[in-house]
């Protein structure tokens, strides 16, 4: 990734000629060199233009982790972002310019305080404000028809309002459209109602206070910034040559930006994966990215692929058609693993994953080989189970799992219980159970039995902790534990009250946590969350009002009170960078398909399960009923979501087989990890695959 092709194949060349090609429409599955064709095209821009020419380039990304191969490539050759080549995703580029170009907006009138700056909310500070609206009319009796967690029911309300601005429709018409798809029980219909209601007073609460989340940025960019002629001079003078990536990731209205923007560009490289969109969920639309093609001057399509075997591309074209593939014996035991015994139970399943790693790992070239454990959620147990046993083995592993409440994080979870106890004018107890299990993320070598010991005996009147006691010493503690543990106390001890929130947890990690004798040393992952949390209060305290941001107590409580309920945590780039390339990779599978990275052996964990192609549930949001390619007042039936799932699993088969270099190993237990029994789709695609392949060698 990031390297220039050595032999560069006829279309990646025609591709890289942007004269020859000023406007051009490239198209294909992924892993067939596209992206290497945009770093060619990238290349030749800045090799034949001189370096103070004022005609920069654009490289327009739907997510920032997509970049990372435009990044590497410039720092191959020694080229410095900046000036000549801007990488960005629409949505940075809108916020910049909102931002930038805030007096022209304010002079419409807007918000109640147009002549004060804004407050840019992120998705955590959004659910923050929403809280603020939500918890109130629940009171009220609001949403009581439905049974979820709060972080996930502010998430769906924002999901809704963010669907509107994306897909370009009045944010007052959600609750309409939510309501007219949905069949079943009218009395789940009141919670549509209240869906719209909270919007509506979200929006309203916005506008009131100069808060700007994500929703309202694209409808102040799309319909004041975008129009207006001062601002079109100025984009227009911005940049000169544009390369697009990955555009069936992003919602319409880039689609729309874009289409308009074409004609003033001199150059123009669009990027299409084919069975893709798999970020749909936020509002991306492969069709409407289609579109762009008829604006292109040329279109080309690659079919190449430069990752997937021969049998792996076999393997695949049987997924893709069924009915009318013949795969052989030889093809499946050269593309697919399995369990070496039935497995009944999911710790089963484990070990026998556990087992077949070792094994890969042992081979001569094992270690230089690249992993990746996917499964349709991981959930906590799963995550620890995981760890727990491929450390055991001595290997590293890299847990990507976005979208999940920050508190979820256990490195996390210990740094947030640690700064309660350095903090006790805050009053906010902790509990035996939750101060226990910190001690032994924290403390190097102790476990949950010791740190129970630790803290001494307690009675059911006195379940929480305001301070962290002296310790209780016992022929079972170590000396050298006990000694651990009144270092981290009296560091605690030590705390300025008034120091800022992150400067606290900067030297909480580095001054203590990452030291000899603690659990963070040389622990990559637990650096990366550290700086997760530090980014997220910094950008958690820009969003409160100036009395809250200039008291640093007030900021901090009211930051860990909202990540104590279970404030989702927005995507953070160093999730995804940084990691060795040596780690063994643990994530959902749209997760990993949005990473976009191959990798030579992949494992599918619970392959019955219907998560690998079923929508999660969401009462509250639909995102094909509020996309573009659904007309409004259409009924949502059984039939709509079978094709829908059927789609998704042809889309998602197609999509890992194309990042596999050499093989899949599908693993499945009789029960799975709640021990319930499964059987859906890719379990039976499996089985049919494994007759035929049988029926054509008896045949033969």
């Amino acid at each position: 990734m990031g390297n220039l092709p050595q032999t560069p194949t006829a279309i990646q060349k025609q591709s890289a000629d942007h004269i020859g090609y000023p406007t051009l429409f490239l198209s294909g599955p992924a892993s067939s060199g596209k992206t290497s064709a945009g770093l060619l095209r990238l290349n030749n821009i800045l090799t034949n233009q001189p370096e103070q020419s004022g005609h920069p380039v654009l490289v327009l990304i739907p997510q920032r982790s997509l970049a990372q191969p435009y990044h590497q490539f410039l720092r191959i050759i020694n080229f410095s972002e900046g000036d000549q080549v801007s990488i960005q995703t629409m949505s940075s580029l809108v916020r910049r310019m909102v931002s930038l170009f805030w007096p022209v907006i304010a002079s419409h009138q807007v918000f109640r305080h147009p002549y004060e700056a804004p407050r840019f909310l992120t998705l955590e500070t959004s659910q923050y404000y929403m809280a603020q609206i939500v918890l109130p009319m629940i009171d009220q009796g609001r949403f009581s028809n439905v049974t979820l967690p709060l972080f996930r029911l502010y998430s769906q309300i924002i999901d809704n309002l963010n669907k509107s601005a994306l897909v370009g429709f009045p944010h007052t018409e959600i609750g309409q459209r939510l309501s007219s798809a949905f069949i079943g029980d009218a009395a789940r219909q009141n919670v549509f109602s209240d869906v719209q209601e909270a919007v509506n007073q979200f929006r309203a609460y916005c506008l009131a206070n100069n808060l700007v989340d994500y929703s309202l940025q694209v409808e102040l960019f799309c319909q004041i910034l975008w129009p207006n002629q001062t601002f079109q001079k100025y984009i227009t003078n911005q940049y000169s040559h544009l390369i697009y990536d990955n555009s069936e990731e992003d919602p319409p209205y880039v689609h729309n930006i874009i289409s308009q923007w074409l004609p003033n560009l001199q150059s123009a490289l669009i990027i299409h994966d084919d069975q893709a969109g798999y970020r749909s969920f936020l509002g991306a639309d492969p069709r409407s990215a289609l579109s762009l093609q008829k604006q292109c001057q040329d279109s080309l399509v690659t079919t190449e692929n430069f990752v997937s075997s021969k049998h792996i591309q076999e393997l695949r074209r049987c997924f893709q058609d069924l009915k009318d593939c013949q795969p052989t014996q030889e093809l499946i035991n050269q593309t697919i693993g399995f369990p070496t015994k039935r497995l009944r139970f999911f710790p089963e399943l484990l070990d026998e994953l556990t087992k077949q790693i070792e094994e890969l790992r042992a081979q001569p070239d094992g270690k230089e080989k690249k992993i990746a454990i996917l499964a349709p959620y991981v959930s906590d147990s799963l995550r620890f189970s995981l760890e727990h046993n491929l450390e055991t083995l001595g290997l590293q592993v890299n847990i990507q799992k976005p979208s999940s409440p920050l508190n979820q994080d256990p490195v996390i979870k210990t740094l947030i219980i640690l700064s309660k106890f350095a903090h006790p004018s805050w009053e906010m107890r902790v509990s035996f159970l939750d101060a226990a299990v910190a001690l032994t993320y924290a403390v190097n070598g102790l476990d949950l039995n010791r740190a129970h010991l630790l803290l001494g005996s307690f009675d059911n009147s006195n379940l929480h902790l305001h301070d962290l006691p002296e310790p209780i010493k016992s022929d079972r503690i170590s000396s050298e534990l006990i000694e651990r543990y009144q270092e981290l106390r009296d560091w605690l001890h030590s705390t300025d009250p008034d120091e800022p929130f992150d400067s606290f947890l900067s030297r909480l990690f580095g001054e203590l946590l990452s030291q000899p004798g603690f659990r963070f040393e040389d622990n990559l992952q637990a650096g990366t969350s550290t700086a997760v949390l530090m980014e997220s209060f910094q950008k958690f305290t820009l969003s409160l009002d100036q009395k809250m941001q200039t008291d640093q107590r007030l900021a901090a409580q009211a930051f860990i009170e909202a990540v104590d309920s279970g404030l989702i945590s927005a995507f953070y780039l160093s999730d995804w960078e940084g990691q060795p390339n040596d780690n063994i990779l643990i994530a959902p599978v749209t997760s990993f398909l949005m990473r976009n990275e191959p990798v030579d052996y992949q494992f599918w964990l619970n392959i019955g399960s219907k998560g690998w192609y079923e929508r999660l549930e969401q009462p509250l949001t639909h995102p094909i009923v509020l996309s573009r390619n659904w007309s409004a007042g259409k009924q949502w039936t059984a039939d709509d979501e079978t094709a829908y799932n059927q789609a998704n699993l042809q889309r998602t088969l197609s999509g890992l087989l194309l990042r596999c270099r050499e093989k899949v190993f599908a693993l499945t237990s009789d029960y799975n990890e709640s021990g319930v029994e499964e059987r859906g789709q890719l379990l039976t695609v499996f089985q049919t695959l494994f007759r035929k392949a049988i029926r054509g060698e008896n045949e033969r």
